[in-house]
Protein backbone atom coordinates (compact mmCIF):
# COMPACT_ATOMS: atom_id res chain seq x y z
CA UNK A 1 0.00 0.00 0.00
CA UNK A 2 2.89 2.58 0.69
CA UNK A 3 3.97 2.03 -2.79
CA UNK A 4 0.78 2.99 -4.09
CA UNK A 5 0.64 6.02 -2.07
CA UNK A 6 4.04 6.99 -3.20
CA UNK A 7 3.24 6.45 -7.18
CA UNK A 8 0.33 8.68 -6.37
CA UNK A 9 2.23 11.51 -4.55
CA UNK A 10 4.18 11.73 -7.65
CA UNK A 11 2.04 11.80 -10.33
CA UNK A 12 -0.29 13.95 -7.97
CA UNK A 13 3.35 16.25 -7.94
CA UNK A 14 3.64 16.06 -12.12
CA UNK A 15 -0.37 16.93 -12.83
CA UNK A 16 0.30 19.82 -10.10
CA UNK A 17 3.28 21.21 -12.36
CA UNK A 18 1.72 20.79 -15.71
CA UNK A 19 -1.86 22.24 -14.41
CA UNK A 20 -1.49 24.27 -11.58
CA UNK A 21 -4.56 24.30 -9.13
CA UNK A 22 -7.04 27.04 -10.08
CA UNK A 23 -7.79 27.29 -6.27
CA UNK A 24 -4.49 28.85 -4.95
CA UNK A 25 -4.70 31.52 -7.72
CA UNK A 26 -8.30 32.12 -6.83
CA UNK A 27 -7.15 32.33 -2.87
CA UNK A 28 -4.02 34.57 -3.64
CA UNK A 29 -6.46 37.09 -5.47
CA UNK A 30 -8.70 37.10 -2.44
CA UNK A 31 -5.68 37.34 -0.04
CA UNK A 32 -4.22 40.42 -2.13
CA UNK A 33 -7.85 41.97 -2.21
CA UNK A 34 -8.34 41.66 1.56
CA UNK A 35 -4.77 42.70 2.21
CA UNK A 36 -5.21 45.84 0.29
CA UNK A 37 -8.87 47.00 2.00
CA UNK A 38 -7.50 46.13 5.21
CA UNK A 39 -4.72 48.77 4.45
CA UNK A 40 -7.21 51.67 3.53
CA UNK A 41 -9.06 53.68 6.63
CA UNK A 42 -11.90 53.29 8.07
CA UNK A 43 -13.76 55.77 6.59
CA UNK A 44 -13.12 53.62 3.21
CA UNK A 45 -14.24 50.86 4.94
CA UNK A 46 -18.39 51.92 4.94
CA UNK A 47 -17.97 52.22 0.85
CA UNK A 48 -17.57 48.20 0.38
CA UNK A 49 -19.19 46.09 -1.64
CA UNK A 50 -19.36 42.33 -1.66
CA UNK A 51 -19.12 41.03 -5.42
CA UNK A 52 -19.65 36.98 -5.90
CA UNK A 53 -18.16 35.10 -8.50
CA UNK A 54 -18.47 31.54 -9.70
CA UNK A 55 -15.55 29.24 -10.13
CA UNK A 56 -15.94 26.31 -12.58
CA UNK A 57 -16.16 23.62 -10.77
CA UNK A 58 -16.08 25.06 -7.64
CA UNK A 59 -17.63 27.10 -5.02
CA UNK A 60 -18.54 30.86 -5.37
CA UNK A 61 -16.30 33.18 -3.95
CA UNK A 62 -16.98 36.07 -2.75
CA UNK A 63 -14.68 39.02 -2.68
CA UNK A 64 -15.65 42.70 -1.21
CA UNK A 65 -13.88 45.78 -2.73
CA UNK A 66 -14.46 49.43 -1.71
CA UNK A 67 -16.79 51.46 -3.98
CA UNK A 68 -13.86 53.89 -5.32
CA UNK A 69 -11.75 51.20 -6.36
CA UNK A 70 -14.38 49.19 -8.36
CA UNK A 71 -14.05 50.85 -11.66
CA UNK A 72 -10.25 51.10 -11.57
CA UNK A 73 -9.93 47.32 -11.43
CA UNK A 74 -12.34 46.64 -13.71
CA UNK A 75 -10.96 48.56 -16.18
CA UNK A 76 -7.59 47.42 -15.47
CA UNK A 77 -8.34 43.92 -15.72
CA UNK A 78 -10.18 44.55 -19.21
CA UNK A 79 -7.43 46.40 -20.64
CA UNK A 80 -5.16 43.70 -19.99
CA UNK A 81 -6.89 41.00 -21.45
CA UNK A 82 -7.18 40.58 -25.46
CA UNK A 83 -10.36 41.62 -26.54
CA UNK A 84 -11.65 38.67 -28.81
CA UNK A 85 -14.42 37.98 -31.08
CA UNK A 86 -16.69 35.10 -32.41
CA UNK A 87 -17.47 35.26 -36.49
CA UNK A 88 -19.87 33.30 -37.51
CA UNK A 89 -20.19 32.92 -41.36
CA UNK A 90 -22.02 29.39 -41.65
CA UNK A 91 -25.36 29.77 -42.27
CA UNK A 92 -28.21 27.12 -41.53
CA UNK A 93 -28.62 25.60 -45.27
CA UNK A 94 -31.65 22.54 -44.92
CA UNK A 95 -31.40 20.40 -48.78
CA UNK A 96 -33.85 18.30 -49.65
CA UNK A 97 -34.07 15.81 -51.77
CA UNK A 98 -36.70 14.69 -53.52
CA UNK A 99 -37.36 10.41 -54.39
CA UNK A 100 -39.59 8.43 -56.42
CA UNK A 101 -37.95 5.19 -56.03
CA UNK A 102 -39.57 1.98 -58.09
CA UNK A 103 -37.49 -1.02 -55.87
CA UNK A 104 -36.09 -1.36 -52.85
CA UNK A 105 -32.47 -0.97 -54.02
CA UNK A 106 -33.14 2.67 -54.04
CA UNK A 107 -33.47 2.89 -50.37
CA UNK A 108 -29.90 3.29 -49.66
CA UNK A 109 -29.86 6.49 -51.51
CA UNK A 110 -32.27 8.09 -49.46
CA UNK A 111 -31.20 6.57 -46.16
CA UNK A 112 -27.44 7.80 -47.03
CA UNK A 113 -29.27 11.41 -47.42
CA UNK A 114 -30.91 11.38 -44.23
CA UNK A 115 -27.81 10.38 -42.34
CA UNK A 116 -26.24 13.21 -44.07
CA UNK A 117 -28.75 16.03 -42.52
CA UNK A 118 -30.81 16.32 -45.93
CA UNK A 119 -34.05 15.83 -45.73
CA UNK A 120 -36.21 13.75 -48.27
CA UNK A 121 -39.34 13.36 -49.75
CA UNK A 122 -40.62 10.35 -51.15
CA UNK A 123 -43.31 9.37 -53.35
CA UNK A 124 -44.85 6.17 -53.54
CA UNK A 125 -46.81 6.67 -56.53
CA UNK A 126 -44.94 4.26 -59.06
CA UNK A 127 -44.48 1.57 -57.22
CA UNK A 128 -46.42 -1.72 -55.66
CA UNK A 129 -47.98 -1.80 -51.96
CA UNK A 130 -45.67 -4.73 -51.33
CA UNK A 131 -42.27 -2.43 -52.26
CA UNK A 132 -43.85 0.23 -50.76
CA UNK A 133 -44.48 -1.19 -47.23
CA UNK A 134 -40.68 -2.41 -47.31
CA UNK A 135 -39.24 1.21 -48.40
CA UNK A 136 -41.35 2.57 -45.81
CA UNK A 137 -40.60 0.50 -43.02
CA UNK A 138 -36.96 0.93 -44.09
CA UNK A 139 -36.71 4.88 -44.16
CA UNK A 140 -38.40 4.76 -41.03
CA UNK A 141 -36.37 2.76 -39.45
CA UNK A 142 -33.81 5.21 -40.51
CA UNK A 143 -34.76 7.75 -39.12
CA UNK A 144 -35.91 6.59 -36.27
CA UNK A 145 -31.93 5.65 -35.56
CA UNK A 146 -31.00 9.36 -36.59
CA UNK A 147 -33.81 10.54 -34.19
CA UNK A 148 -35.44 12.16 -37.34
CA UNK A 149 -39.03 12.73 -38.18
CA UNK A 150 -41.52 11.04 -40.95
CA UNK A 151 -44.39 13.44 -41.40
CA UNK A 152 -47.15 11.88 -44.00
CA UNK A 153 -47.92 14.68 -46.83
CA UNK A 154 -50.48 12.65 -48.84
CA UNK A 155 -51.59 9.04 -49.37
CA UNK A 156 -48.67 8.49 -51.52
CA UNK A 157 -45.82 11.21 -50.50
CA UNK A 158 -44.09 11.19 -47.25
CA UNK A 159 -41.42 13.58 -45.60
CA UNK A 160 -38.34 12.40 -43.76
CA UNK A 161 -36.23 14.85 -41.81
CA UNK A 162 -32.98 14.10 -39.27
CA UNK A 163 -32.50 15.56 -36.30
CA UNK A 164 -33.06 19.34 -35.89
CA UNK A 165 -35.82 20.00 -38.31
CA UNK A 166 -38.89 20.92 -36.94
CA UNK A 167 -41.75 20.13 -39.28
CA UNK A 168 -44.84 21.98 -38.28
CA UNK A 169 -48.38 21.13 -40.05
CA UNK A 170 -49.15 24.38 -41.17
CA UNK A 171 -51.84 23.56 -44.31
CA UNK A 172 -53.97 21.08 -43.12
CA UNK A 173 -56.63 22.09 -45.91
CA UNK A 174 -54.49 22.07 -48.47
CA UNK A 175 -53.92 18.12 -48.38
CA UNK A 176 -57.64 17.42 -48.01
CA UNK A 177 -58.54 18.05 -51.55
Amino acid sequence: MGGFSKLKGMMQSAFDTILPPIEDDLMDLEEDLVNEESSKPAVQKAKVETASYKVAGGSPVYVSRGADTTDHFAHASYSQRPQLTVHTNKSAVLKVQIYAPQDFDQVTTIADDIKSGKAAVVNYERIDASEQRRICDFVNGVCYVMNGCAKRISEQIVLYVPDGVDVADCMPIALTD
